[in-house]
């Protein structure tokens, strides 16, 4: 706790106090010693891959803006949240503010079911980690949380993260609420409010599935972390995580600001005590910027689109989307163009220009439509899907070029790089990046793209204009192994 908060008094009808350990010595030790060293091999060591779903990590990345991490016993699922916190590691010393969001398992919380604590900074073993009293208590008088001191005392799911948080980001201030019957977009609204800047690091506290037997454990919850990676907000239920909630409002969250999740690690506690009758499940997720496809992800799309086409032609059904094993990174949501062409021939060309389902959903649908439902074609037969091409470009988020006029749009536009969208009232065109190899100067491009949105030469009032960029790709680029 700083000075200035101490002076502040951000609650103040209520004195200086901290909250002591609940739970020390039951789901962490309670010796110093012995709690620094399990953290420390926690974060350094995470447990082996295995064939039903094992732990993983994605490297080379960013370190992630958000995290969700278990909140067991650290010997059941210590590795597991380890996992996440050796992620953000290299976050030390630029973070101004820690927000751990975490399930209510004890006691309730009055409306809107999200509380904060009054103290000044919960105390480990390891020490008193400060609290943002100051900014809590703003939370508070914004009407998105109340006081709940009652229901931090005895809750764990926030105060095991406490000492995963002072050894891997040292004395940075904490926001802990805990969360009890509550909308998902009150959760959002709370983590919005504090997630106030790219210093500011939000973790979610929740386990998995409880108490199945552990191939059931682990197939649901398997398809709890599709969810989570699909941002499925609506499809993570109360028995998926006990954290539900605090998951959800995270990802809502997140999606506003362009952040997709990526799995670190699962488990569950089978993996460590070896009764598999009764167990809990764990899972690790990192939030950051998208990270971009490999040659793995472009060629399993590519056959995806085909895939799908035949399946509509051999059965007269839509592809089912129910694909078993689908690449983490095509997971996340996102917006494509699948072109189909048979040499120079165009046959069809369908798009999304923003991400509103999982980028394989939305190739595998746009697949369709590019051979069944482009209105300048006919529909697509066996013969010329034998010999077409399938092309996908993923498109990056869209950005607003500031344009008062058409030779602002063609001034900023990047030949060959940016693909450009235009907007006037109901009328709406786009080019994509590779038009350009057709119209390469910006006045060629900008013109025909007027004159593709059904608008008059001269530029319409109220025009709006954005960019985006693409990953382009064929399937000849690619040869079956």
């Amino acid at each position: 706790m700083t000075a200035g908060h101490r002076s502040a008094r951000p609650f103040p009808d209520v004195a200086p106090w901290v909250r002591p350990p609940a739970v020390a010595g039951a789901f962490y030790p309670d010796d110093p010693g012995e709690l620094r060293a399990a953290v420390a091999s926690h974060v350094g060591i995470c447990p082996p891959s295995s064939d039903t779903g094992g732990h993983h990590a994605v490297t080379g990345l960013p370190a992630p803006d958000a995290l969700v991490v278990p909140h067991a016993g650290y010997v059941y699922s210590g590795g597991v949240a380890g996992a996440g916190y050796r992620a953000v590691v290299g976050r030390r010393g630029s973070l101004r503010r820690v927000v751990v969001v975490g399930p209510a398992h004890r006691v309730p919380v009055a409306r809107p079911g999200i509380g904060v604590s009054t103290a000044s900074a919960w105390r480990t073993p390891l020490g008193d980690a400060p609290l943002d009293t100051a900014v809590a208590a703003s939370l508070v008088a914004a009407g998105l949380a109340v006081p709940s001191d009652d229901a931090h005392a005895p809750e764990h799911s926030l105060e095991v993260q406490v000492p995963f948080l002072q050894e891997a980001l040292g004395g940075v201030p904490i926001v802990p609420l805990v969360v009890g019957r509550a909308r998902t977009e009150d959760v959002a609204a709370a983590i919005d409010f504090l997630w106030d800047g790219p210093d500011v690091l939000v973790v979610a506290s929740s386990d998995l599935s409880h108490y199945h037997e552990d191939a059931t454990a682990r197939a649901r919850d398997a398809a709890t972390a599709a969810a989570i990676l699909e941002e499925r907000v609506d499809d993570i239920g109360p028995y998926d995580a006990c954290g539900a909630l605090p998951i959800r409002g995270l990802l809502a969250a997140a999606a506003h600001r362009g952040l997709g999740p990526r799995c670190l690690a699962m488990a569950t506690s089978a993996d460590v005590s070896g009764d598999t009758e009764r167990v809990v499940g764990y899972g690790a997720f990192a939030l950051g910027p998208p990270p971009p496809l490999n040659d793995r992800d472009r060629h399993w799309l590519t056959s995806l689109a085909r895939r799908a086409i035949a399946h509509e032609l051999g059965t007269g059904d839509a592809y089912p989307l129910a694909d078993a094993d689908v690449p983490e990174r095509v997971r996340t949501p996102g917006a494509s163009f699948v072109t189909l062409e048979r040499g120079e021939e165009l046959l069809g060309c369908i798009g999304s220009l923003e991400p509103r389902a999982p980028l394989w959903h939305d190739v595998a649908r746009n697949a369709r439509a590019a051979a069944f439902d482009d209105p300048r074609f006919g529909r697509i037969t066996p013969d010329e899907l034998e010999e077409a091409r399938v092309e996908i470009s993923v498109l990056s988020p869209l950005v607003e070029i500031p344009a008062a006029d058409r030779t602002d749009v063609e001034r900023q536009v990047r030949p060959g790089v940016d693909g450009v969208l235009l907007a006037a009232g109901d009328h709406r065109g786009t080019f994509l990046p590779a038009v350009w190899a057709k119209l390469p100067e910006p006045e060629q491009f900008v013109g025909q793209l007027v004159r593709k949105a059904g608008l008059a030469e001269a530029w319409p009032a109220g025009a709006r204009v954005w960019r985006y960029t693409t990953d382009e790709f064929t399937d000849d680029e690619f040869t079956e192994a």
